[in-house]
């Protein structure tokens, strides 16, 4: 089974609009700040969740990473920790993943 591509496939569901809007709070942070709290909770996810990988990914200090979940947390009023919000949260994330490249398809 080609994983890759049954992910790319959902990546382009019309399925995946709500999830958007979980981390929608995230990207309008960013577009108004100039912060970073999308890429910071996407590469929490790549490492596998775990706090410290994630921050020697993005060249964070781990207090920083710690800060940065938490103020995650607060925009989104939802609990990292919990299974089924990581599942939600990473579904957004690939919902805003296929909004960025149909603003790159449609200037």
């Amino acid at each position: 089974m080609d994983v890759e591509a049954l992910i790319h496939t959902l990546s382009l569901s019309e399925d995946l609009t709500p999830f958007r809007t979980l981390v929608e709070p995230l990207a309008e942070h960013d577009r108004r700040r100039g912060s970073d709290l999308v890429k910071t909770l996407g590469t929490y996810f790549a490492a596998g969740a775990n706090a410290s990988e994630a921050a020697d990914r993005l060249f964070l200090h781990r207090n920083s990473m710690t800060y940065r979940l938490e103020r995650i947390g607060k925009l989104t009023g939802l609990d990292l920790r919990e299974p089924g919000v990581a599942l939600a949260l990473q579904l957004g994330l690939l919902s805003l993943r296929r909004g960025e490249t149909d603003e790159d398809e449609h200037p």
